[in-house]
C-alpha cells in the first residue's frame, strides 16, 4: 500500500521538453511563446525596449501593445478592460500588424 503523494497521474507528469509550446496562429494573442507576467513586464520596462504600436478592440475594450526588444521578435502585451495583462514573445515573421488593423477588429492607435 503506497503512501499519499507517491502516485503521479499523467496530467501531473512533466514532459522531457520543458520549453513552452509554440502555437502557430494568425492571431498575435495565440502566436509565439507565452511569457510569465513578471518576465514580460520586466522586459517591457527596459530602456532598450521601445513601443512600436498600440491597438484597441472597441468591442471588448482590450488593448494590444507591441514592443520591439530586439531585431527578431516582438513583445506583445494584451491588456483586458479590467487591467489584466498577458505577454507573448512573437517572431516578427509571424506577426503582421497590417492584417490586424485591416480586418476591422483592431484599431491602430499609435
Amino acid at each position: 500500500m503506497g503512501s499519499h503523494g507517491e502516485c503521479q497521474t499523467d496530467s501531473l507528469q512533466t514532459s522531457e521538453d520543458s520549453r513552452p509550446s509554440r502555437i502557430r496562429s494568425r492571431s498575435p494573442l495565440d502566436a509565439g511563446y507565452r511569457l510569465s507576467w513578471n518576465l514580460g513586464d520586466r522586459l517591457r520596462q527596459l530602456d532598450t525596449v521601445t513601443l512600436t504600436s498600440q491597438l484597441t478592440d472597441t468591442q471588448s475594450r482590450r488593448t494590444l501593445s507591441v514592443y520591439d526588444p530586439d531585431g527578431d521578435t516582438y513583445l506583445v502585451r494584451l491588456r483586458t478592460a479590467v487591467g489584466r495583462e498577458r505577454y507573448r514573445e512573437v517572431p516578427k515573421s509571424e506577426f503582421d500588424l497590417d492584417d490586424l488593423s485591416r480586418d476591422g477588429h483592431w484599431n491602430l492607435i499609435t
